[in-house]
């Protein structure tokens, strides 16, 4: 008997989360980074370079102090820079960087490899669209859960 077998689908899906994390974090390692602090960078590129703080928290799923926490390391090591927002003086707009751009690319492709080498290995693409739909329904689910019916 697997682990597999005697737990239920969320603590699956809870389990699979931390070890995922875990893999990536290694990946990340070399590059004095973990998985929380690649996350937003690879947001950022994906929002054209750039985008106001505020938008990064809800786009990456973090608390403003958690995101404040996470972008000060990152300013640290010369890979975002927060500039004021014109349209907004209390906002801040995050650009990545140039060092900041080139690390995403770089470890973007290592994690590509990795989870198709790896974590994808011997997983169908018809097993991986239904994993998909099933996630996508059970984040749906969870989105539309208000606090009063737990």
């Amino acid at each position: 008997m697997s682990i597999c077998d005697s737990n239920p689908l969320p603590r699956l899906i809870y389990l699979t989360s931390i070890v995922l994390q875990a893999h990536a974090d290694e990946v990340l390692r070399p590059y004095e980074l973990t998985l929380e602090q690649f996350h937003p960078l690879k947001i950022i590129l994906l929002e054209g370079g750039a985008v106001g703080q505020s938008n990064l928290c809800g786009l990456a799923s973090k608390t403003p102090a958690n995101m404040t926490r996470i972008l000060d390391r990152l300013a640290a090591k010369n890979f975002i820079e927060r500039r004021p927002d014109p349209l907004d003086r209390r906002a801040f707009i995050i650009h990545l960087t140039e060092d900041g751009e080139k690390l995403v690319n770089e470890v973007a492709g290592l994690f590509a490899g990795y989870l198709n080498k790896i974590v994808m290995n011997d997983i169908s693409s018809e097993d991986e669209e239904c994993c998909r739909r099933v996630l996508k329904r059970i984040i749906d689910n969870l989105g539309r859960i208000t606090p009063d019916a737990v």
